[in-house]
């Protein structure tokens, strides 16, 4: 079972003890994810819905952006004194060759049977601008670059659009159900189109969502 970390000092050890009449502690996401444009995404969904940085964590990742040292970095996050709820591990397919190698690594992670660690994957194919599609059109159009993505994003609904712009961030928040929608309608096309596009990012917001209504 994964130990709590010293990296959240506003909950010390006694606020994790459920005494009658008190509600249980809330609960630690960490997220992991291999660029900036993601991490100012979830940036924006956690001041959004009204979580604090003690319930989600957007991790400080040196190790590097391809997916397997995304899962490396929360590999390493866990394996600190504490531990966290929930891990989440962000990254793309694009031309990442690591991108298998980092999924199956989760897979491991998660069923050892020995100090199982609590991560999953939120991923996207092509790439994370396909899940800001999503905000604005339900598609299940292949992409075969994630320039393709960014300029189908530009031309139609975001011109002008640069990664890792907090702005563009903030402005997404009020289309988030959409998205989900869109993931949700896309994810039962699976069986008939496979992986190209897909996205699983809303997955995570849910979470975020979820643990917002147990505040």
């Amino acid at each position: 079972m994964a130990r709590r970390p010293p990296i959240v000092p506003a909950r010390p050890n006694w606020s994790f003890q459920r005494t009658a009449g008190h509600k249980p502690p809330r609960t630690i996401t960490l997220v992991v994810c291999e660029g900036e444009t993601e991490s100012e995404y979830f940036e924006a969904a956690r001041l959004k819905l009204g979580l604090t940085t003690a319930e989600v964590i957007l991790a400080d990742n040196s190790i590097g952006s391809a997916p397997i040292s995304v899962v490396q970095c929360a590999e390493a996050k866990c394996a600190e004194r504490g531990g966290y709820d929930h891990v989440f591990c962000v990254f793309d397919r694009d031309d990442h060759e690591s991108f298998g190698r980092a999924r199956a690594r989760i897979t491991t992670l998660a069923r050892r049977k020995r100090d199982p660690l609590p991560v999953l994957e939120a991923i996207s194919i092509p790439c994370f601008e396909f899940w800001v599609l999503l905000h604005y059109e339900r598609t299940d159009r292949p992409f075969r670059r994630c320039d393709d993505v960014v300029r189908q994003l530009s031309q139609r609904h975001l011109p002008g659009y640069v990664k890792a712009d907090a702005a563009v961030a903030k402005n997404l928040m009020d289309r988030l159900d959409t998205a989900i929608e869109h993931a949700n309608w896309l994810e039962g096309r699976a069986a008939d189109i496979g992986d190209n596009p897909s996205t699983s990012i809303h997955h995570l917001i849910r979470h975020f969502q979820q643990a917002a209504q147990r505040a």
